[in-house]
């Protein structure tokens, strides 16, 4: 068991060698785009730094929005003290009806990331699955929302890992 975990984990670098790389123009970070994802041209959000999608109504986006002041807490320890029916109230304003399935930390980019996972309305009765994952320093805060169809969820998932266990970024300042 152990020689094929090493032998998986000898592969797995050389497997993302043939993936394309997506590096933001404006801030410091990185990440592997899976086989049949594309980097989508037409943003309309201005806090939107990158979207990435696989043509059939999945997504995975993220963004980088500055606040007018910096706050000594960072996404964990703020979102940590949230009820989740704090969060579904603040979510329904954006989504009309979400629900939380589970939230916690995990890293990210060697970074301590909140996450959320939650379902909210799509159409023809499905609904949308969100994995958010949220990362603050200083005014910014860097959110990662990989959004399945709940049908496209088991196929959806191998790709949002690619992205998220290849994510590197050292902090949230613009490029130079």
């Amino acid at each position: 068991m152990l020689h094929k975990l090493l032998f998986l984990l000898v592969l797995l670098p050389t497997i993302n060698f043939s993936q394309t790389k997506f590096t933001s123009t404006k801030y410091n970070y990185s990440f592997i785009i899976p086989d049949g994802w594309h980097v989508k041209d037409k943003i309309f959000n201005p806090d939107v730094d990158a979207k990435i999608v696989d043509g059939k109504g999945n997504s995975f986006i993220v963004s980088i929005k500055t606040f007018p002041t910096a706050t000594k807490l960072t996404a964990k320890q703020q979102m940590e003290a949230t009820t989740n029916q704090e969060m579904e109230e603040q979510f329904n304003a954006v989504y009309g009806t979400a629900k939380v399935i589970k939230r916690g930390t995990v890293f990210v980019g060697l970074k301590e990331c909140y996450y959320i996972h939650l379902l909210t309305p799509f159409q023809d009765g499905l609904q949308l699955y969100h994995k958010e994952f949220y990362y603050s320093e200083g005014t910014r805060i860097l959110t990662i929302d990989a959004c399945s169809i709940e049908t496209y969820l088991d196929e959806t998932t191998p790709a949002f890992s690619i992205m998220l266990d290849t994510f590197q970024f050292s902090n949230l300042k613009n490029k130079k």
